[in-house]
């Protein structure tokens, strides 16, 4: 009976808009649903469950939760029930853990950081919940399919958006939802397509295979924008806009073969992070604005980072603790740290990138690594091997065909480093070449590096100088290079565009001839000529192709020759040209939107004698 009262007298209260008030709310076994822990009816059978009812907690600063449930095996109803002041970010304004068959239902959280969290639980119902969180909504934690099995309606809402929680499906598509909070648990071969998700609790994928996340808009998330919890084989593609995300735009946990595509991952915490997930391939992605562009760590294996392009993100690349993973022909520019291998990471290989305008370019702490083809331009030091105090003994590690140019330092090796082989590589205009304090091989097989100022000579006309390079610290590169001829090829992004002849006429009919670099990737169109030295850039000409006519504007940013511009519409019509100055802070654009754009060092449009005019592309067949 005395339950019965309280019951009445809650209810009352509540329709009266006057809420009993009391402390959070403990219960942590079946025993301590109690009057005292705020059960106001029930015996806790099946067919009589507890009930919390119409209780109003201020949770006091320093604790946690105002409503906390835990390791408990009887049925209960939380019912018309507002929480407020759960401010701690370890905690929740209502904690369900380890429970079953609970509900949770009509009750309100404000002025609050997390709402409602289900963790390691099973058949928990939720529905008809106002969740005014300035943190995560509602985040459902399990580590096997069954603990995401719970009936969580589109009734609740999370900043005043719906909440879509789907658990089994099979096949088809979920196509233009707008929401709080999506979760897709336990289904299979499920598309969602264009989805929008803004200061909510992003997207979530939980023990699913073969689903698919096309054109989703996802912005200031409070926790990860889209999260991939052992779903292996998930595909996130075309996703334009994942931005302001608290945690990661895009977290990989535990998930093989997953796929991120055409992405633009723009100032979150991390832009992508990889975790404990073999074979995960980012391709074609923009990183822009990142605490950290991409993070693998767990042990990932085979990770891929391929084609993309990352922009004033403090680290652009972090590889923490992963095996064999791989960055190929990206361009970073702006970064304190293109890409770091840490100690825990063992056969890296770091390919064919542009890093300019960083404070490092390569930071290596792992071991057994490729670092080749690299163009490095105005880093602080262009590869270093840091010191680590006897943490981490960096080895192995093959460095060559890298170009570091305009740099204060080359490389730096510290003291733990030894048996690493540095070769093949152009030091040029560098302040110092190098530093190395460890035991590593600057000349295997008697091939050394090439550096700028070196003024040795070559009595026996080998091409290897007579006078051995010595570092500070006591490395030594006894073959020096006397000239760059070995060195073919362009290293960086512009020395894996694609290649094609075309050729400028004017309206006389005077033809030029230009072998081009084609730049119809973002990652391409991003760098152009950025980082080449003008000795090797005046021989490079880049034509720039759009899907759609754009209005952008060229920058000359990191650009060390003048270059002029040609513009053509999508139907060919010529839009006006212009002459560019080298690292000017200038923009230069056509009057109309355009397709195409050329590059190529200023001058030789006028050298081959064509006049002022129009000028027509025509290119090869």
């Amino acid at each position: 009976m005395r339950r019965v009262g309280i019951f009445w007298l809650a209810t009352a209260l509540a329709v009266l808009g006057m809420a009993a008030e009391r402390g959070p709310i403990a219960i942590l076994s079946d025993t301590d649903f109690t009057a005292e822990n705020g059960v106001i009816a029930g015996s806790g059978a099946p067919g009589d469950p507890y009930i919390l009812a119409g209780w109003q907690i201020r949770v006091p600063q320093g604790q946690q939760f105002g409503i906390r449930i835990e390791g408990t095996t009887r049925p209960f109803v939380v019912r018309g029930c507002t929480v407020s002041g759960a401010m701690d970010p370890r905690g929740a304004a209502i904690l369900l853990s380890d429970v079953q068959g609970g509900t949770v239902e009509d009750c309100v959280v404000r002025d609050s950081l997390n709402g409602i969290v289900i963790q390691s639980s099973h058949d928990v119902a939720v529905r008809d919940n106002f969740l005014a969180v300035g943190g995560v909504g509602l985040q459902v934690v399990g580590t096997s399919p069954d603990q995401f099995r719970h009936a969580i309606e589109v009734t609740n809402t999370i900043n005043g958006n719906p909440v879509y929680y789907y658990y089994g499906l099979s096949g088809g598509t979920l196509d233009g939802i707008e929401a709080g909070h999506i979760t897709l648990a336990a289904s299979r071969d499920v598309t969602v397509r264009g989805a929008k998700v803004d200061q909510g609790d992003g997207i979530t994928v939980a023990f699913s295979e073969g689903v698919r996340i096309e054109g989703a808009d996802l912005s200031r998330n409070r926790a990860h924008g889209i999260f991939i919890l052992s779903s292996p084989g998930t595909v996130v593609t075309g996703c334009e806009r994942i931005a302001n995300s608290a945690q990661a735009g895009i977290a990989v946990w535990m998930s093989d073969r997953v796929r991120v595509e055409n992405c633009g991952l723009y100032a979150n915490q991390v832009g992508l992070m990889v975790n404990a997930s073999d074979s995960v391939l980012a391709l074609n992605n923009a990183y822009a604005g990142n605490a950290i562009g991409v993070l693998v760590d767990g042990g990932a294996r085979e990770t891929e980072i391929r084609k993309s392009f990352f922009y004033q993100n403090r680290h652009g690349i972090e590889l923490d603790a992963a095996v064999g993973p791989v960055v190929d022909a990206c361009a970073i520019t702006d970064s304190d740290i293109a890409v770091y291998a840490g100690g825990h990471t063992v056969y890296p290989r770091v390919t064919n990138s542009s890093m300019v305008s960083v404070g490092y370019g390569l930071s290596i702490l792992a071991s057994h690594g490729t670092f080749e083809g690299n163009l490095i331009t105005r880093a602080n030091i262009g590869i270093i091997f840091e010191e680590t105090y006897q943490t981490a003994f960096p080895t192995g590690n093959i460095v060559r065909q890298n170009l570091i140019w305009r740099s204060r330092d080359g490389l730096y090796l510290g003291r733990e480093t030894s048996g690493n082989r540095i070769y093949e590589n152009l030091i040029w205009r560098c302040d110092r070449a190098a530093r190395d304090l460890g035991a590593n091989e600057w000349a295997p097989a008697g091939r050394g590096n090439w550096y700028s100022d070196y003024t040795g000579q070559d009595a026996n006309g080998d091409g290897i100088g007579d006078t051995p390079v010595n570092f500070g610290g006591g490395g030594q590169d006894r073959a020096p290079f006397m000239d760059r001829g070995f060195f073919t090829g362009i290293p960086g992004v512009v020395g894996t565009m694609a290649e094609k002849i075309i050729a400028v006429v004017d309206t006389a009919g005077r033809r030029l001839d230009v072998a081009v670099r084609i730049a119809d990737e973002s990652h391409e169109r991003f760098i152009g000529f950025q980082g080449l030295p003008p000795e090797l850039a005046q021989d490079v000409a880049i034509l720039f192709t759009f899907p759609k006519p754009v209005p952008s504007q060229f920058h000359m940013t990191n650009v060390f020759l003048p270059l002029d511009i040609v513009f053509w519409g999508p139907d060919g019509e010529y839009l006006g040209r212009n002459t560019m100055e080298p690292d000017s802070k200038d923009r230069y654009g056509a009057a109309s939107p355009f397709t195409v754009a050329l590059e190529l060092p200023a001058g030789r449009i006028a050298a081959a004698g064509l006049g002022p005019g129009e000028l027509q592309l025509v290119t090869s067949p």
